[in-house]
C-alpha cells in the first residue's frame, strides 16, 4: 500500500467512525442534531458537516474534542487512536528499536513539551506519581500534570501495570522534521526559549550550549541530519545508563547562517 492510498484509508477510517459515534449517539441523547453537538465540541456544524461528506479531514485535534465532548469510554478511544496511531519505519533498524514517530495530528495534539517531560520523570529514581510533585519537578500547573496524563494514557503512550503503576510503552518518541506543523514549531520554539533561559538561569556546570559556525557542502545535508539523529541516539543510551535524577532535552542545532551561494 502506498503513502497516498493509506493515508486515503486513514482518512476513511476516521470518517466512518464519526458517523458510527454520531448514530449511536443519537440513539441515546434527547434532541441531539448536528448543530447541538457542534456547539459542544466548540467548532461550527459546517465543519462537522464537511468531514462527514468526505470534503474536509478529520484531524486528531478534532476527534479529540469530539471524544472528550461525549465523554466516550475506552473502547469507544480505542475505535478512535487505531484510526490514526501508527509506527512508521526509522532511518535505521537501531532507530526503529528506540523510537516511535508521531503522525502529525497526534504530535500536535501533544505539542506542549511538559507532555514529554512526563514520560522521562517516569524514570527518575525516586519517582511518586503525585501529581503536586510532578508538577513542582517540572515546572507547571497540577491542572496540566493531570489533563496530560489522561491524554498520554489515551494515546497509548502512557499505561498502567497490573499494580496500576504508569509505564512508557516506548523508549522515545518523536514526528518527522521533514512535514511542516505549526504543533512541531510550537514545541521547538517552547524548547529553543527554555535553552535562552537555561543560559540566564542555569550553573555552567548543568548544562552546555556551543555552537560552531563552518561553511559546509549543501549537497551533505540530507546525510548530516541522518548522522545526527544516530548520534541523539547514542548520546540518549549514554546519559540514561545508571541511576536517573533529572529531566533534560538534548538538542542539536545545524541551521544556516548566510544565503546560498548556489543562488
Amino acid at each position: 500500500m502506498n503513502e497516498s492510498t493509506e493515508q486515503s484509508s486513514q482518512n476513511s477510517l476516521a470518517q466512518s467512525w464519526l458517523a458510527n459515534i454520531l448514530e449511536e449517539k443519537s440513539k441515546v441523547i434527547p434532541n441531539f442534531s448536528l448543530r447541538s453537538f457542534s456547539r459542544l465540541v466548540g467548532v461550527s456544524p459546517a465543519v462537522l458537516s464537511r468531514v462527514l461528506s468526505g470534503k474536509r479531514k478529520l484531524t486528531f485535534n478534532l476527534a479529540l474534542k469530539i471524544a472528550d465532548a461525549l465523554v466516550l469510554n475506552p473502547q469507544e478511544r480505542a475505535g478512535l487512536y487505531s484510526c490514526y496511531f501508527s509506527v512508521k519505519k526509522d532511518i535505521s533498524d537501531e532507530a526503529n528499536a528506540k523510537e516511535k514517530d508521531l503522525n502529525i495530528d497526534c504530535f500536535n495534539a501533544l505539542k506542549e513539551w511538559y507532555h514529554y517531560g512526563i514520560t522521562q520523570l517516569l524514570l527518575i529514581a525516586n519517582f511518586k506519581e503525585d501529581h503536586k510533585w510532578m508538577a513542582k519537578m517540572l515546572n507547571v500547573s497540577e491542572l496540566e500534570i493531570n489533563l496530560a496524563i489522561d491524554r498520554l494514557l489515551r494515546l497509548e503512550i502512557l499505561d498502567r501495570d497490573e499494580c496500576g503503576k504508569l509505564y512508557k510503552t516506548q523508549a522515545h518518541m518523536l514526528a518527522s522534521t521533514e512535514v511542516a506543523s505549526s504543533g512541531i514549531r510550537h514545541y521547538q520554539k517552547q524548547i529553543l526559549n527554555k535553552s535562552i533561559s537555561s543560559l540566564e538561569q542555569d550553573d555552567i556546570n548543568e548544562r552546555d550550549i556551543t555552537s560552531i559556525t563552518l561553511a559546509i557542502n549543501e549537497e551533505r545535508i540530507k546525510e548530516a541530519k541522518a548522522e545526527i539523529k544516530k548520534f541523539r541516539i547514542r548520546m540518549a543510551e549514554f546519559l540514561s545508563e545508571g541511576d536517573k535524577t533529572r529531566v533534560y532535552n538534548l538538542g542539536i542545532h545545524l541551521i544556516p547562517l548566510s544565503k546560498s551561494s548556489k543562488s
